[in-house]
């Protein structure tokens, strides 16, 4: 008898459940923990142990309602958050030479990611991450203000301001 038939019927849909989420989300997941880390090895440790907490959870019944992307984001959100709290990685990395994660085009993948990054510097931190959320990883308001801890209204507000921010440079919107 293997260890999948000793199961419970439930624990091994919620299991197989769980690796099709896996698979599906962690170059997403991957490449918004580079996103917030600019570190290849960081963002693999981040990325890893977002899938490891989210396992837990699932396994203990406590499992997102509707898109499971978001909660994936937030529990990556949080772990850079209390890694930085504690010095192991720094919130905002200096950017560095190596190329983001592709996924499907890689191409354009690296571009828009390469892209994202230098708005970075016209805008806040806040701005930056619901722009990044809103418009490279197409989340809703509701499903952002989850990851950054603020209301809907809230993500509105910082991705307008941070859209006129970059009204006003039209240089940064240039490439």
């Amino acid at each position: 008898m293997t260890a999948a038939e000793s199961e419970p019927a439930g624990t091994l849909d919620a299991r197989i459940a769980f690796e099709n989420l896996y698979v599906a989300a962690w170059p997403r997941l991957y490449r918004y923990a580079w996103l917030l880390v600019r570190h290849r090895e960081d963002a693999e440790d981040v990325a890893s142990e977002t899938v490891r907490r989210a396992c837990g959870a699932w396994q203990e019944g406590r499992r997102p309602i509707g898109d499971p992307i978001p909660w994936l984001f937030l529990i990556a959100r949080r772990i850079v958050i209390d890694r930085n709290r504690r010095r192991v990685l720094p919130w905002l990395a200096l950017p560095t030479e190596e190329d983001p994660p592709a996924t499907k085009d890689p191409v354009s993948q690296v571009e828009a990611a390469i892209w994202f990054d230098e708005l970075r510097e016209h805008l806040s931190p806040h701005q930056h991450e619901a722009i990044v959320l809103r418009f490279l990883f197409d989340l809703g308001d509701d499903q952002i203000g989850r990851i950054m801890g603020v209301s809907a209204a809230g993500v509105r507000t910082h991705v307008s301001r941070g859209l006129a921010v970059l009204r006003k440079r039209p240089e940064a919107l240039d490439r």
